[in-house]
């Protein structure tokens, strides 16, 4: 009996989250602080500075944030996201905003 408990209480322990990742003081919550017209100081005021500037337009700003978690104690691994776009104009101003959301998927395993 005592084995099937240790067994139960180990199965539960290990399906946790292990990490939740983006850049530090991210916010999902603030992304709806930002509108339309808003400009690029108003933008890091609010979020901070952007996880990722796009490499082909300085314009193109990402806030990323995901999260990694353990299915079972076999060490299964999933991972979701939450990704904003937003992308300014000549005068640095919003232009448009996308949000970009991966549901919860298996974390291929490489050895």
């Amino acid at each position: 009996m005592r084995i099937l408990i240790f067994f139960v209480l180990l199965f539960l322990v290990s399906c946790h989250t292990i990490h939740n990742h983006g850049a530090p003081g991210i916010s999902v919550e603030l992304w709806s602080k930002i509108k339309v017209g808003d400009d690029k100081e108003k933008v890091v005021h609010t979020l901070g500075a952007p996880t990722l500037v796009s490499k082909f337009d300085e314009d193109v700003w990402y806030y990323i944030s995901y999260k990694i978690r353990q299915v079972n104690f076999l060490g299964k691994k999933s991972y979701s996201s939450e990704s904003l776009q937003i992308s300014f104009d000549q005068n640095g101003k919003v232009a448009d905003i996308k949000e970009i959301n991966v549901s919860e998927r298996s974390l291929a395993v490489t050895d």
